[in-house]
Order: structure tokens, then sequence, then C-alpha cells
């Protein structure tokens, strides 16, 4: 059997001989640039063009003649879609970027906050340390019955607590996913302390609050006692556990080049006034500027 232009003798089964016959395509699928064409002797060609060229055995015979012009409309849709993609993908690294600076820059700004207020209660560390000292002298002169009976002002420390708002907003919204692993795991971890350094403050504030018993001369009995001691042990502990979890934070947040802000001013912290200072003059001298608080 002979194909292309040539024509063409099969035997069929019953015999019979066709002669004259040109090959068929065979039935398959066609790719989409060929549609609309078809197959003359070796080569597409659109059913709208005219006359082809004749073959060696009569048969019109003709290349591709649109092949170059599909290639091209083909490339040109390929690269444009390329290129449409390409654009839509830098808008949108562009727009992530700009969410993430700005929600960096919340979050970094909030830290430093943070540290100023720790640093804030660092201050008042010296004073906290001679209070304790008297309270445990009281505590002493109470379990032998000897409470001095003058007035006594013990005074509270300051709880400037952690806050956590912007970098609750940056992972809810989802700002802060699109930070780097070890970023993303820097500041976890950071304000994993801060939480914890604003839960010790609240115990700490609690034990101090028994020890505050002390101002109205309780009598003495063993229970006030051993109440006043557990107090003034968990005062130490939570003041320990405090003020290493500052230091924490300080070092953390150095890796992550964020130091501490600015730092409030106080007139002077409640557990600085002297110990035998009245209840009303000790609030007017550890007001806060732009607050009417009652002496706790």
């Amino acid at each position: 059997m002979k194909s292309g232009c040539q024509q063409w003798i099969s035997i069929a089964p019953n015999k019979r001989v066709i002669r004259n016959q040109t090959a068929l395509p065979v039935a398959s699928k066609l790719p989409i640039w060929l549609n609309g064409l078809e197959q003359v002797c070796g080569g597409w060609v659109s059913e709208e063009k005219g006359e082809a060229e004749s073959g060696p055995t009569g048969h019109k015979c003709e290349s591709w003649p649109a092949w170059r012009v599909v290639l091209t409309d083909f490339v040109i849709v390929v690269l444009g879609v390329g290129v449409a993609m390409a654009a839509q993908q830098a808008v949108e690294k562009m727009h992530d970027n700009g969410r993430a600076a700005e929600a960096r820059a919340g979050v970094r700004q909030e830290i430093a906050r943070n540290l100023a207020n720790m640093n804030l209660r660092e201050a008042t560390e010296t004073c906290m340390s001679a209070r304790l000292d008297e309270v445990q002298g009281l505590i002493a002169a109470s379990a032998a019955g000897r409470l001095p009976q003058e007035t006594l002002w013990i005074g509270h420390p300051i709880e400037p607590s952690p806050v956590d708002g912007k970098y609750k907003m940056a992972t809810e919204s989802g700002a802060a996913s699109l930070f780097d692993d070890k970023e993303q795991s820097a500041y976890a971890e950071l304000y994993g302390h801060f939480a914890e350094y604003s839960q010790r403050l609240q115990e700490e504030a609690r034990a101090w609050a028994d020890l505050r018993t002390l101002e109205t001369h309780p009598p003495s009995s063993a229970t006030l006692d051993w109440q006043l001691r557990s107090a003034m042990q968990q005062a130490r502990m939570e003041r320990y556990y405090i003020t290493f979890l500052r230091q924490l934070a300080l070092r953390q947040a150095a890796d992550l080049s964020v130091s501490a802000g600015e730092q409030e001013k106080l007139k002077m912290p409640p557990v600085c006034a002297p110990l035998h200072t009245a209840r009303d003059e000790a609030a007017k001298l550890t007001a806060k500027p732009g607050y009417d608080l009652p002496v706790p």
C-alpha cells in the first residue's frame, strides 16, 4: 500500500480492488489550532483556501500555510497570560509587604512601651525591698503582741501591666503570618513572657493586700501570723519572678533590635511613701496626675 500523494490499491477481504482513492486522515482528536484545516497531501490547508498545487499524481498538495500565524497567536496569548499573572503577583506581593510592615511597626512600638513599663516598675525596686524588710519586722512584732500603734502605711507596688492589642490585631488579621518563621516565633515567645509578667503582678498585688492588714492593727493570733508570713513569702517570690521576666524580655527584645520606650514619670510610688505616713497624706504624695482614685 502506498500512502501520501500516490494512488493506492488495497485488497479487501472480499477480493474487490479499490483504485484511485486518496488516503483519508485517521479519525482522531485534532489539536485546537488545526480546527478549520483539512489534510491535503502531507499537510493541512484551510478549508477556505482556494486551489492548491497539484501533486505528482494530480492530487492537490499543500504544506502548512497558516502554521506561522497560528504559532504566533499562540505565543502571544501565552506571553500575555504570563505577563498578567506576573503583574498580579507583583501587586499582591507589594500589598502583603505593606501589611507586614505596618503590623511590624505597631507590634514593635507596643513592645517598646511594655519594656518602658517594666523599667518603671524596676525603678521602684529599692523602695520595695526596704518596705518588705520593714513589714517583716512588723510581722514579728505582731506575733509577739508588740505591734506599734502608730499610723502605718505599707502601700503597694505599681502594676504597669503589659498590653498586647497590636499583637492580637496582627495575628487575628493574618498580617503576622506574613513575617518569617523566626520573627513570628520571637514575637510569640516575647508576648508569652509579657502575659506571665502580667499574671505575676496580679499575684503580687494580692499578697501585698494581705500584708496591708497590718495597717489596721489587728489583734495578734496564730492564724494571723501564719497568713502574714505566707503573704510575705508570696510577695517575695512574685517579686523574684517579675524581676526575672523583665530581664528575659529585655534580652529577647534586644535580639529583635527593640529597645524600651520613654518611661513615664511618677510623682511618688505608693510603696515609697514613709512607713508612718497618714493615709490621706500618702494619697496626696502618690496621686497619679489626671486621675481621681480612692485610697486603696
